[in-house]
């Protein structure tokens, strides 16, 4: 089976709550996410960002459900040359929790082959859960920042070419983007006060594939129009002297953790009530399935993004 497919099988098996961002249990949500060496990182990561980005991950489904940080438990297995550097693992970890304001609670440790490094973080409700099921056909589709960044981050990562003064610091940003990810916290929260904002999931395994279960778990379908898409800055100019293909990053690219949402209200006044820019691509379509409007021309477009067992 594919991810999609175990994941419905799991949700058959275990509970019906499986299916969101995160889990609604008595205006509390709980999430969880792991983060595995070498399928997730190498150790040619820092240590600490690794730390970073595995609580950041987690606080981005807490921000697509609406919610604000409460707790977290933390769960490491180690293998030896991690043991060498726990306390720099712990102290970034630590750091990030701060910097966030949520408190690590308790977790398990575990001796293992490969670093593992396994969260869950539980969120209060402060106005109402942001769900993926309340679309509605009409609603504008929005996503909250610019894509394409955190796949062109990953393929940077791997460059050893001498490149340009704007090239290095264009790579940097991107490789910024991937490694270390800002969680839209604020504007989760921000979303949940606006009663017209109707659905919410965070851009984990790239656009391409979470419109679609957006749509599936709303029951309607979507238009995209390519050139609403805000793509990262320079990506266009940079991406393809870097060997990137930017369409491909912007549309498929995972690890991006902007939120996708979508509302019956007009960009401006989305922006002005959440106070920062929003951006629409597209609208929510009674027909079901995702469709790319390109150049005038209107095509399916199948989810092509992460999936761990592809």
């Amino acid at each position: 089976m594919n991810e999609a497919q175990l994941v419905a099988r799991v949700r058959e098996l275990f509970s019906p709550r499986i299916g969101d961002d995160a889990a609604v249990v008595d205006d509390q949500v709980f999430t969880t996410d792991m983060l595995v060496e070498d399928v997730d990182f190498t150790r040619a990561i820092p240590l600490a960002t690794i730390a970073r980005k595995s609580l950041a991950v987690n606080l981005s489904d807490l921000a697509a459900m609406g919610a604000a940080p409460a707790y977290a438990l933390v769960a490491l297995a180690l293998p030896e040359w991690a043991r060498e550097r726990a306390d720099e693992l712990l102290v970034s970890l630590a750091n990030a929790a701060k910097e966030h304001g949520i408190e690590i609670i308790g977790g398990d440790l575990s001796r293992g082959e490969k670093l593992t490094i396994a969260i869950t973080a539980v969120g209060r409700i402060v106005t109402r859960p942001l769900l993926r099921s309340g679309a509605k056909p009409g609603d504008r589709l929005y996503v909250s920042r610019p894509l394409g960044a955190s796949a062109a981050g990953l393929s940077l990562l791997s460059k050893n070419d001498a490149l340009s003064y704007a090239e290095r610091e264009f790579a940097e940003s991107c490789i910024r983007r991937h490694l270390d990810p800002e969680p839209e916290l604020a504007l989760g929260l921000a979303l949940a006060k606006i009663p017209q904002v109707t659905a919410c999931i965070d851009v984990s395994d790239g656009l391409s594939t979470d419109v679609h279960h957006l749509c599936e778990a709303s029951q309607c379908g979507a238009e995209i129009e390519r050139e609403r898409i805000p793509v990262f800055p320079d990506l266009a100019a940079y991406g393809p002297k870097l060997g990137i293909a930017v369409r491909e990053a912007v549309l498929d690219g995972g690890e991006e953790y902007a939120l996708l949402f979508t509302s019956s209200l007009r960009e401006s006044e989305l922006s002005r009530l959440t106070g920062r820019p929003v951006y629409r691509i597209g609208r929510m379509t009674r027909e079901r399935g995702v469709v790319l409007v390109d150049g005038g021309a209107a095509r399916p477009l199948e989810p092509r993004g992460f999936d761990h067992f592809a």
